[in-house]
């Protein structure tokens, strides 16, 4: 293998950088899966969670932001276990990142799988970062890009990157909610409302908030709603822009 450039010292420096900095950890993830798809760069990047001996998994979150509007639980539980990638880390002890060039056959490309990912979320050429994980468990980061495979370059990168994400998933802190700059009162939220609010804001899915909080999908669905009425919004990024713009939630960090 070949030494790193100058270039990708400096991204797998920045990426550290952006770990040990962030001041607020529920945001490390989303900020993770933000550079990926940059530093690769990568059309899109989810971190999974799979039990594969129940035949279930769930997207935690990802980039770019399209992709919590997409039906990606529905498409990990219909075909985790025909996905090549998927099925070789559960099967094996390999932590290696991987691409599907790698290892699929003619038989993937032309299965129901690879047509309704393709068609859902545009999936194509897809390189995964394998997460240590308990037996029976498949935890990482998908990638995926169009048309073009991925090179050398960007497997070394992602193999240096997959330490740093590893490291981040043994430490993993739970951060319930960020302190709210307004009033919930003066809107009817509740304290549990704020703390489903600023998961939101943070990229995480239902599950993923759910699993923070320790309640059910179900219910954070619930409180989502309730927010939603309480705001007089309909959807996601409409109540975090007029949280954002009421004080209930920071405004986004700049663009760097």
């Amino acid at each position: 293998m070949t030494a790193l450039s100058g270039r990708d010292a400096r991204l797998i420096h920045d990426l550290a950088k952006a770990i040990l900095t962030e001041p607020q950890p529920v945001r490390v993830w989303p900020l993770l899966m933000e550079r990926l798809t940059t530093d690769l760069p990568v059309d899109l990047a989810v971190l999974i969670d799979l039990d594969w001996n129940a035949g279930t998994g769930h997207a935690l979150t990802g980039k770019p932001d399209w992709l919590h509007q997409a039906p990606l639980d529905a498409l990990i539980n219909a075909h985790m276990r025909g996905h090549p990638l998927l099925r070789h880390y559960a099967h094996t002890a390999d932590r290696t990142p991987l691409t599907l060039d790698e290892i699929a056959d003619d038989r993937w490309w032309k299965s129901e799988a690879y047509r309704a990912g393709k068609s859902a979320i545009g999936i194509d050429r897809q390189l995964a970062l394998p997460l240590s994980s308990r037996t029976g468990q498949v935890r990482g980061v998908i990638m995926s890009r169009s048309g073009n495979g991925f090179t050398d370059r960007d497997l070394e990168y992602a193999g240096l990157a997959r330490s740093l994400l590893d490291t981040v998933s043994a430490n993993e802190s739970v951060t319930l909610s960020i302190p709210a700059l307004g009033d919930p009162a003066e809107y009817g939220i509740t304290s549990r409302e704020m703390a489903v609010l600023a998961l939101l804001s943070q990229g995480l899915t239902a599950y993923a908030i759910g699993s923070r909080l320790q309640i059910t999908e179900k219910t954070v669905v619930k409180h989502k709603e309730n927010i939603y009425k309480k705001l007089r919004v309909h959807d996601r990024v409409t109540a975090l822009n007029k949280a954002r713009a009421i004080g209930l939630i920071p405004p986004e960090p700049p663009a760097d």
